[in-house]
């Protein structure tokens, strides 16, 4: 597994297991701020906490990525099981990366949901991404033109966790920890 081949990677889930290797923690900053959200002219009994968490790395992504490549392979290749009510389990997925839709047209502005998936034969693994952890800009793919999304077919590899099943329509609802593309 390469870096350069990266496509998504969560800086979180990457920093977690870098811990886990490295004993090496990342820093983390908590904020507070207050604020007042004054209602029916008794703002006394109503204030607003806001908390910001905001990691700092010591070590890049990529230094990160490489320390931890091989514990990655060592989670096993999912078989996927409809039942409902499994337990979410992190495992690998091998398939294509591309747009899903539902709604009234394919391949038209009119669909109601656009949305990445992982398509592994006939059964689709819906993502729910953070968009900051998309590399070389591909989060930019869900809004492009549905004409140019038509053909969005990449080869990957991807770890996730699979969080339920949708046993009607032949799909699983997955975060995302690590795409990275695959030889077709």
């Amino acid at each position: 597994m390469n870096y350069e081949d990266v496509l998504y990677l969560d800086l979180e889930f990457l920093s977690d297991i870098y811990e886990s290797k490295t004993g090496i923690a990342s820093r983390t900053v908590i904020s507070r701020k207050e604020g007042i959200n004054a209602e029916a002219g008794i703002s006394f009994l109503k204030s607003g906490l806001n908390s910001e968490v905001t990691k700092q790395y010591t070590a890049s992504a990529q230094g990160m990525f490489k320390e931890v490549a091989k514990l990655l392979d060592k989670y096993s290749e999912h078989s996927p099981d409809f039942q409902p009510g499994t337990k979410p389990t992190t495992l690998w997925v091998q398939g294509a990366f591309t747009i899903g839709r539902w709604g009234e047209q394919e391949n038209s502005e009119r669909s109601l949901n656009v949305f990445f998936e992982v398509k592994a034969g006939e059964i689709s693994y819906s993502l729910l991404p953070k968009n900051q952890y998309f590399l070389s800009n591909l989060e930019a793919l869900e809004i492009i033109s549905p004409a140019l999304q038509r053909f969005i077919q990449m080869p990957v590899h991807m770890l996730c966790k699979v969080l339920y099943p949708l046993p009607d329509i032949q799909a699983f609802v997955v975060t995302p920890y690590v795409i990275v593309a695959a030889n077709s």
